[in-house]
């Protein structure tokens, strides 16, 4: 069943940022059949993190979405989730050289994809859902915005303990499924640029930003937000206070200010 302070959350998360869609809750399964068992949940057979996180973050009535290692078509998904174990082509970086000069440029550019699978399969499903109805506890969230809403929550997040974001590695590659990897892997809050795989399969506007952060931290997030809100709200009011100044030939001459 979804959770009341979870469905709380959600509201505030959204109504803070003006956000158009809802974030996303991501869990991540040991034994697919524990996955498999939970109620609501469509299975996929043919599907992408990217996929899933679209279906989620518009709401769909069947947006609560579960796969399996063998669902999962997005080699690069697989791996950065530790669906699998990585395999040796992707870690010698040729899915890279669509995108790449050379081979050792594919591989450098592999080096700095944070990815679970190097260390062995850790998982065998993943569910996702729109937060507010998600039926269980995720292990990371992820939210699609505008750079002006992620500045929002960037300020929310310093605003206790002055944390910033130490994660700068932006690869424009595998961007949602690293970021939730960073988070399995620890990571409070990561954000980046959507890769291709989420505009192609996820729909992700081009003028959007990618943000994944631990559901341990949401409160305190949205405390932050709450508290920066009087000189950062969003939509961010501008400051108007200064003279008008007009070209001069569109400004009144003379006698056309006289009243008739």
């Amino acid at each position: 069943m979804p959770d009341a302070e979870r469905m709380r959350q959600t509201k505030e998360f959204r109504s803070l940022l003006n956000l158009g869609t809802y974030p996303v809750g991501v869990k991540m399964y040991e034994r697919a059949a524990e996955a498999l068992s939970v109620p609501g949940a469509r299975l996929l057979a043919s599907t992408a993190t990217c996929h899933m996180a679209a279906l989620a973050r518009h709401h769909s009535p069947d947006g609560t979405c579960v796969t399996t290692s063998s669902g999962m078509k997005c080699l690069w998904g697989l791996a950065c989730l530790g669906l699998i174990a990585t395999p040796e082509r992707l870690s010698r970086g040729d899915l890279n050289r669509p995108f790449t000069k050379d081979d050792e440029a594919a591989r450098t550019l592999q080096e700095g994809i944070f990815m679970l699978g190097n260390e062995g399969q850790r998982y065998s499903a993943m569910l996702t859902a729109p937060l507010d109805v998600m039926p269980v506890a995720p292990d990371a969230i992820v939210a699609y915005m505008t750079p002006g809403q992620a500045l929002k929550v960037l300020l929310g997040y310093e605003y206790h303990r002055g944390k910033v974001l130490r994660d700068a590695a932006i690869t424009g590659q595998s961007s949602v499924c690293s970021g939730i990897a960073k988070v399995l892997a620890g990571a409070e809050m990561v954000m980046d640029i959507p890769c291709v795989g989420d505009r192609t399969w996820g729909l992700v506007p081009d003028d959007q930003l990618v943000m994944v952060f631990s559901p341990t931290i949401f409160e305190e997030l949205l405390q932050g937000m709450r508290a920066t809100d009087r000189f950062a709200a969003h939509p961010f009011r501008p400051f108007l206070n200064w003279p008008v100044i007009f070209p001069p030939d569109m400004e009144p001459r003379g006698r056309e200010l006289e009243q008739r």
